[in-house]
């Protein structure tokens, strides 16, 4: 080979590899949402998002992949404890986003563009989690009990649920399906997981009666939404029993059930508190922060928008003149919100859409990863 060619070849290979090096970093960008917002808060919240998709970070504070500067934030994902799987299909999204009009005007992305394409998108969440595509795959993975419960007053579905959990694993793994039947005919309807990762978080899946995975939980039969508002419900805990359920032979007894799933949630709580070392995640109550962080980017501000697009307040005020306004229900202090689908595309610039809904089904979901 020539020493030219050689030459050629060593800068071709160079410049890969430092296009690799950058698909793993992206730099993420606060927009304050709301009065008391303040950058620390937001680096809480995308501490649980990524604790949430599979990073150590909770349980290792010598990890170097998050580095703060001013209002940005940078990550490199190779350096926060995800699995390889993780990283490949965070690679994947992140080149995406960097390619987005968006990032290239400001040099980064909306952190809360990120969670909500991220965390808050059903088909990446089960892609970057590495939730088994089908219920067959991940009733391969445990070894489940004989007896099961039954709930004929669910505080989430609207018909009755039998609940199959499998015995606990040396590495802490456990899975758990809830199959939503029919009160009479006892025909099954759908199927929602919950497995406990190596990581201390949980990680949740919805399957349609053919068994392949679903964007979200059919609105019909339950009110368990897509995978985030699993999260949402669940937060870090094995969900107990809120209200008495009757006893139907051939299953665990109410009491027994009820007993069963505490001791479950006791084993998860002690693993976690083991485990975890970072005191953002160690406040479990601090979970709010992510939900405050995606809540304030779909149903901002005007304020927040200002900052985000970078234009003075009486100009997107006239931009909104024509949108209403409405208040969170669960977080009225945060003012008055606009929907995110309302006001994208009076941006400045253009950006990767992102769902209509972090937890309940979109009709705009898209796979970035197909």
């Amino acid at each position: 080979m020539k020493p030219s060619h050689i030459s050629l070849y060593f800068i071709l290979f160079i410049a890969f590899t430092s296009c690799y090096k950058q698909d793993h970093e992206i730099n993420l960008k606060w927009n304050k949402g709301y009065e008391n917002d303040t950058f620390e808060r937001h680096c809480i919240g995308l501490k649980w998002a990524l604790s949430y998709l599979g990073s150590t970070i909770a349980n290792d504070t010598t990890l170097l992949g998050i580095t703060y500067k001013d209002s940005t934030i940078t990550l490199n994902i190779k350096q926060l404890g995800f699995s390889e799987n993780a990283v490949t299909h965070l690679a994947k999204l992140q080149y995406i986003f960097k390619a987005s009009e968006e990032y290239k005007k400001n040099n980064a992305m909306d952190i809360g563009r990120y969670i909500a394409l991220t965390y808050g998108n059903s088909y990446h969440y089960y892609a970057i989690t590495n939730v088994p595509k089908t219920l067959e795959q991940f009733e391969r993975l445990y070894e489940f009990d004989s007896l099961k419960g039954y709930i004929d007053d669910s505080s989430v579905s609207r018909v009755d649920r039998i609940i199959s959990y499998s015995k606990r694993l040396k590495n802490n793994g456990q899975g758990f399906v809830s199959a939503e039947i029919d009160s009479i005919s006892k025909d099954t309807f759908e199927y929602e997981t919950v497995e406990i990762m190596s990581n201390g978080q949980q990680r949740f899946g919805v399957y349609g009666l053919d068994g392949k995975l679903k964007e979200a939980a059919d609105a019909n039969i339950t009110r368990a939404g897509k995978p985030a508002k699993c999260i949402w419900c669940h937060e870090v805990v094995v969900q107990p029993l809120f209200r008495s359920q009757q006893n139907h032979k051939g299953y665990l007894s109410y009491l027994r059930f009820k007993d069963s799933l505490k001791y479950y949630n006791q084993e998860l709580q002690a693993y976690q508190n083991e485990l975890w070392t970072d005191k953002s995640i160690l406040n479990k109550a601090l979970h709010t922060e992510l939900e405050l962080l995606y809540i304030s980017f779909m149903e901002p501000t005007v304020g927040r928008l200002s900052r985000e697009w970078n234009l003075p307040l009486t100009e997107v005020r006239q931009k909104l003149a024509h949108l209403k306004t409405h208040q969170h229900e669960e977080f009225s202090f945060l003012g008055n919100l606009y929907h995110r689908k309302d006001i994208d595309a009076l941006a400045p610039f253009k950006a990767i859409k992102t769902p209509e809904s972090i937890r309940e089904q979109s009709a705009n979901e898209i796979n970035l990863l197909q």
